[in-house]
């Protein structure tokens, strides 16, 4: 990301010093925020606001707030957490890789829209993009999968936190204990008590059932991840014996 100049504040005389700023501060507020309500709210008097100084004082620092935008793109990118991953020991690795990034978008959940939210105009791709997916590549081929494998799995790890983290863990985090316990239903109750003519079995027993934690749930989806990629390695083993 582009950085500036090490920020000074001109003043005069009597009155106190305002907070330094710089670039990268006003990218991490800009993500603090879109991670929050979406990018819909950062604007640059949103961005001053929160500051205490005037939408002006920011265009000292950065040009606009496209580039606000596409700063807080690549923090975003860069702070993806870099999972050690051991071939040896994969289904932990799995594991570690799906808790660690849960963790980290769960801090910011609706960054992960950022790509539909806005036109991100970054100049070429971050280097610590590049690195990163290559590892993830790396590691997955490494277990056995083939590359086309390898690229499906990792698509499916992204798609799976991001959409786990803003549709199941950032509702159950804003909610009240009795309304997460109605969320982790697959129906919940009130609305199988309003339609008692409906034959629906199986959703009433789940209603009846204790609730499933979001952290339960996810355990279960990496599982399932897991149990995916093992029938494949069994494929390409005897694909392999086959040719043998």
């Amino acid at each position: 990301m582009p950085t500036d100049e090490e920020p000074t504040t001109r003043r005069g005389r009597g009155r106190p010093p305002k907070a330094l700023l710089s670039r990268e501060q006003i990218a991490s507020r800009a993500l603090a925020i879109g991670g929050r309500e979406g990018f819909g709210a950062v604007s640059m008097h949103r961005l001053a606001d929160e500051f205490g100084v005037t939408a002006r004082a920011l265009y000292n620092h950065v040009p606009d707030r496209q580039s606000v935008i596409d700063d807080a793109a690549i923090l975003l990118l860069r702070g993806i957490p870099d999972t050690p991953l051991d071939v040896a020991d994969w289904r932990s690795s799995i594991r570690r890789l799906y808790a660690e990034a849960r963790t980290y978008y769960r801090s910011f959940p609706r960054a992960v829209l950022i790509s539909l939210d806005e036109e991100v105009t970054l100049a070429g791709v971050d280097p610590a993009r590049i690195r990163l997916t290559e590892r993830n590549l790396e590691f997955f081929t490494g277990i056995g999968l083939t590359l086309r494998q390898a690229m499906v799995v990792r698509s499916a790890f992204l798609t799976e936190v991001a959409g786990f983290v803003l549709l199941v863990d950032d509702r159950s985090d804003q909610a009240d204990d009795a309304t997460s316990d109605l969320m982790s239903r697959p129906v919940p109750p009130p609305g199988l008590d309003a339609n008692p003519e409906l034959a629906a079995p199986l959703s009433r027993q789940a209603a009846l059932g204790p609730p499933m934690t979001s952290d339960e749930h996810f355990t279960d989806l990496v599982d399932l991840r897991i149990a995916g990629i093992e029938r494949w390695l069994e494929r390409n083993a005897a694909a392999t014996d086959t040719r043998s």
